[in-house]
């Protein structure tokens, strides 16, 4: 079975999106080399990396961001035009090109219709994505059931299957005890991601408990001016304790994640919660809202308050601070709710769909 599949979101800095198709990638080739029949036939759609020669498997001259206006009016062209002959084709961004075989798409949330910072425009152009591989027959993959169900009430999709994303499993040794407590929240400063209801939340934590500090590690989104200004808003002996740590490599990323007391995820609208999985899997406990997939994903492992209540959200964190009994549950949960998401389940999962289709 010869597969295409898109590489675009591999390219430059890896968001959750490039770190799933990378992962996916990877564990499809490691089934390969073990005798499975499945060969990969990777390709990039982007004009840009194309001039930096950046690019993953075979270029298709088309920007990333038009293509699909391009395949919906023109009806190509086929993805064989530049890979060959293949059995299936997945679009593991949104949008899928066309093609004489079976295509997957994948969505991995609705987030452009949740978020209010998002322009019109990207509006548009991610929906009409989405709805012009359902209507040409695209079957869909889901990476939650939540977000399955939105494709399906939204786009009335009569082919939608569901297979997780996996998580890490580094290990990266833990720094002593009797360090300050830290409060991390990791991502992007993105305005659906709430990080200006944690500031005001560590504002009344910080009246409580003077050692505890508030580490934000992400580079900057739609939302950095605002999240900016409630840090400034802060009392100055509370304000010191904030840490603005931009964009930080893998390996970093899991230390401060595995050294923080508590991974705080305040969002509004999650398709699926990376960072709190991988903060489960490291042995860090996690409190964050009932936002989109964060429930589904989570279940009990974590703390969950509504998305935006400010007072439930330091009530919680004053909780995991305070209580160790707490604190020494929601690790244990954490790492057995981690243990059901790897990237080999996942691929395995992908890959059953593709057979599913010939």
């Amino acid at each position: 079975m010869r597969v295409a599949l898109d590489a675009t979101p591999m390219i430059g800095t890896r968001t959750g999106i490039g770190v799933f198709v990378t992962e996916l990638l990877h564990s499809m080739q490691a089934m390969q080399q073990r005798g499975n029949d499945v060969e990969i036939a990777v390709y990039t759609l982007s004009v840009r990396a194309r001039l930096r020669r950046e690019i993953e498997g075979v270029w298709v001259p088309l920007p990333a961001s038009t293509a699909p206006t391009v395949w919906r009016w023109l009806k190509g062209p086929r993805i064989e035009r530049f890979v060959g002959q293949v059995d299936v084709v997945h679009g593991t961004n949104y949008r899928v090109p066309p093609s004489t075989h079976p295509r997957v798409v994948t969505v991995h949330d609705l987030s452009f219709l949740h978020d209010s910072a998002v322009a019109g425009a990207s509006i548009a152009r991610f929906d009409r994505a989405v709805a012009y591989a359902v209507s040409s027959g695209a079957v869909v993959h889901a990476i939650s059931n939540h977000v399955a169900e939105e494709i399906i009430e939204r786009y009335d999709a009569p082919d939608v299957r569901v297979v997780y994303p996996g998580v890490h499993t580094r290990r990266p040794k833990k720094q002593e005890k009797g360090r300050r407590p830290v409060l991390l929240a990791l991502g992007a400063t993105q305005r659906r991601k709430g990080l200006p209801d944690l500031v005001r939340a560590f504002e009344l934590i910080g009246q409580m408990n003077k050692n505890v500090e508030l580490h934000i590690v992400g580079p900057a989104g739609d939302d950095e001016d605002r999240v900016n200004r409630s840090i400034r808003q802060l009392p100055d002996a509370i304000a010191t304790r904030v840490q603005r740590i931009g964009f930080v490599g893998e390996e970093e990323r899991d230390q401060r994640v595995a050294d923080a007391t508590v991974l705080v995820h305040p969002s509004y609208y999650e398709g699926f919660g990376f960072p709190i999985v991988e903060a489960m899997a490291l042995g860090t406990p996690v409190v964050t809202t009932t936002g989109g997939a964060l429930p589904e994903i989570a279940q009990d492992a974590a703390l969950m308050i509504d998305p935006g209540d400010v007072d439930a959200l330091a009530g919680e964190l004053i909780r995991v601070l305070e209580d160790e009994e707490t604190q020494e549950r929601l690790i244990e949960a954490g790492r057995q709710r981690a243990a059901n998401f790897s990237w080999a389940d996942t691929a395995r999962g992908v890959v059953d769909v593709y057979r599913s289709l010939l």
